[in-house]
């Protein structure tokens, strides 16, 4: 069973809130550093993926309310200075979702397998629509060269 050793909580959440494996080692990498502020790039950089994703999971991570975020400052005039980049810093809303992301970090770290399995076993969407996208280009691919 896939759900073997894994709690209903840590399931709930993992069906509610993570989309990827790599959302998910992005969550958790914050996780283990409780109190470091984190711009998009230095995770990129770690864990060796493309920018612009980390910045939208970051984003995504706020507003469901597993990190927090600074204000970034407007940038003054024309003067041509560099946008500051936004930091993010591991805060669950409640101690209840702390729970349950501790819960899951031992899950994840015990059960790997398990946790990826309940990843990949969500319906989704997206996944369901380039799965399709796939088959509605085979058809340029079938064309022969030349």
């Amino acid at each position: 069973m896939a759900d073997a050793g894994i709690s209903q909580a840590v399931q709930a959440f993992v069906a509610d809130h993570i989309e990827s494996v790599l959302q998910l080692e992005v969550l958790l990498l914050l996780r283990g550093r409780p109190g470091t502020d984190f711009v998009a790039h230095d995770i990129a950089d770690e864990l060796k993926i493309d920018r612009a994703w980390v910045a939208g999971q970051l984003e995504n991570l706020r507003s469901r309310g597993l990190l927090a975020s600074d204000d970034v400052p407007a940038a003054s005039g024309g003067g041509g200075a560099a946008a500051v980049p936004r930091r993010y810093r591991y805060a669950p809303r409640t101690s209840e979702l702390a729970g349950v992301l501790d819960e899951l970090a031992r899950a994840y770290a015990d059960r790997r397998v398990t946790v990826i399995s309940l990843i990949f076993s969500k319906p989704a969407a997206s996944g369901i629509r380039t799965f399709a996208d796939a088959f509605r280009f085979r058809k340029d691919k079938d064309k022969p060269d030349g």
